[in-house]
């Protein structure tokens, strides 16, 4: 009795749709594939990205790595939900 309740169950999972959440990211340019990466700014980074305008703790931006550092020239401000990819 109990396989004849669990088999619909479990086919049900899989055939309704996940809650999924919109990105809606379209607008942030660059991705993995073009070498960019996007990333919650934190206290530590300041350091290095206080020369870049309006950044601050939270802030979501997309960036190219220059070795271990930030690429300061690639460093971009975009929108919260690119840093949800």
């Amino acid at each position: 009795m109990r396989g004849k309740i669990l088999i619909p169950v479990l086919l049900l999972a899989f055939i309704l749709p996940a809650c999924e959440k919109e990105e809606g990211c379209d607008g942030c340019g660059g991705s993995i594939l073009d070498g960019y990466l996007f990333n919650e700014v934190t206290t530590e980074d300041l350091s290095a990205l206080g020369t870049i305008e309006d950044i601050e703790v939270g802030a979501c931006i997309r960036y190219k790595l220059d070795g271990a550092a930030f690429d300061l020239e690639t460093v971009k401000i975009v929108d919260d939900c690119c840093c949800d990819q």
